[in-house]
């Protein structure tokens, strides 16, 4: 006992205590202030976070108010939880980052490869390293193979002349598309299944996704799972008989033969088939349907440029009207809203401040992407801003739908034709008009790491003579 009295002595180690533990959550508070940096209040625990934390603001909402707020600086600071967070809006230093200093910011930052999820450890967006490496040269193998044809499409779509639920509309198509790139005559329910899980919004699934994407460390200790955890028997079944197993072996081999962690548990082809099509759900049919969802609803409000695109005129040896249509989908409503990076090695951008080592990094693309500074009149749907140079954006990388750089979107050029394929399925069997029960506006939430529209969107089909 330092002091004669048990009390004293108890009330001096609980201020020690909550002394030690202020000084640590509190760390980071002036990090941005010492740097010149515009930046969010924080309080102990939350820090900037806690908007979200709370439910008050998405993370989305979160980041395009404080990248509005100051319209004049190149960064804006804040911190999650007690790590510092910087808000990059220079398309000139997202270049820097994205590409030419890729090797200081390849990294998500999440860890979630040691995940017992068998979805998310060999997914090829949570991966890291040599791991990321060869996850992605599978992926490129994998992707050559694929064709996604307009054939059949049209026969997908149901028999509507009159109002509809437009997702319930292309869930139908895309259940079919996807289910012929992966599964071929397997067919089955794999398909149907996984996207149904990834749908689900109850409490429980909300607070593992909020686990997931700010305490990744915490969701890979208490052993939580996105979707299923292992497949089951019928699915394993099905799976054996698809036609992306005998494509995913070779994956497979050269995957295991290539790591460097022989003592981990060796994968079972079927096991990491089961993750590969669940990344293909996640990572493409998710962010297609929200792509195609508001396609469809803004040619819905735009009766002539639905016209144009329907027509798919080119101008000037351009691209397709349709392809510009879907372009200006995309910019206004990325299915991707922020894209979140680690640095990895202290880095000097232009600035004149350091970047520590495990800061994160955000590119605000939603924000980005309706940005006055970038494009003319940025809230409108406006697709010939891009068959136009002066109305297009004044930067390659203030439009990043598919990210930028080695780590971009592998899937870019599939999901494009995917889009391209089923909106032209649409457009020549239906003209698409609002209904009595559509909304005035498109909103959309965040849902794990990208955006989903928030609710059923009711538009008019009217089947074409």
């Amino acid at each position: 006992m330092f002091l004669e009295s048990f009390l004293l002595n108890l009330a001096v180690m609980a201020i020690l205590i909550i002394a030690l533990t202020l000084d640590y959550v509190t760390k980071f508070f002036s990090y941005w202030y010492v740097r010149h940096i515009p930046y969010k209040s924080s309080i102990p625990f939350f820090g900037g976070d806690y908007h979200r934390v709370l439910g008050i603001r998405s993370s989305t909402e979160d980041v395009n108010i404080l990248y509005n707020k100051y319209p004049k600086d190149k960064y804006v600071g804040r911190l999650k939880s007690r790590i510092p967070d910087l808000i990059v809006k220079d398309p000139d230093t997202l270049k820097r980052m994205l590409s030419t200093d890729f090797a200081h910011f390849h990294s998500r930052g999440l860890c979630l490869d040691k995940s017992q999820d068998v979805c998310l450890r060999d997914n090829l967006f949570y991966a890291d390293g040599e791991k990321w490496t060869l996850l992605r040269e599978g992926y490129e193998s994998l992707l050559s193979t694929m064709d996604c044809s307009l054939e059949s499409l049209s026969d997908c779509l149901p028999g509507t002349n009159g109002d509809a639920n437009v997702q319930e509309t292309l869930v139908k198509v895309l259940d079919k598309v996807f289910e012929d790139l992966l599964l071929g005559n397997a067919g089955g329910s794999v398909i149907k299944e996984l996207r149904s899980a990834i749908q689900r919004r109850s409490l429980t699934e909300r607070f593992k996704s909020y686990l997931k994407d700010i305490f990744p460390s915490l969701y890979v200790m208490f052993g939580l799972v996105t979707i299923f955890g292992e497949p089951s028997n019928k699915t394993k079944n099905e799976i054996e008989q698809s036609k992306v197993l005998s494509q995913i072996k070779n994956m497979v081999n050269a995957f295991q033969s290539g790591g460097k962690d022989k003592k981990k548990k060796p994968h079972s082809d079927v096991e990491f088939a089961y993750s590969v099509i669940a990344s293909f759900i996640t990572e493409g049919y998710i962010p297609c349907l929200t792509a195609l969802t508001a396609l469809i609803y803004e040619l819905a409000l735009n009766p002539e440029v639905q016209e144009k695109s329907r027509n798919s005129v080119s101008v000037h040896n351009r691209d397709e009207y349709l392809d510009v249509a879907i372009k200006e989908a995309l910019r206004l409503h990325p299915p991707y809203s922020i894209i979140a990076r680690q640095c990895t090695k202290m880095n000097h951008p232009e600035g004149g401040f350091l970047i520590d080592r495990k800061v994160t990094i955000n590119v605000p693309v939603m924000a980005l992407h309706r940005d006055e500074e970038n494009y003319v009149n940025a809230n409108a749907f406006n697709p010939d801003r891009f068959l136009e140079d002066e109305g297009a954006s004044k930067h390659c990388y203030a439009y990043l739908p598919f990210g930028a750089g080695p780590r971009k979107c592998i899937g870019e050029q599939l999901a494009l034709k995917i889009i391209r394929n089923v909106s032209k399925a649409i457009l020549n069997k239906y003209e698409i008009e609002p209904c009595a029960k559509t909304p005035s506006q498109l909103t959309m939430v965040d849902l794990n790491f990208g955006r989903i529209v928030d609710r059923d969107i009711w538009l008019r089909f009217k089947v074409r003579a």
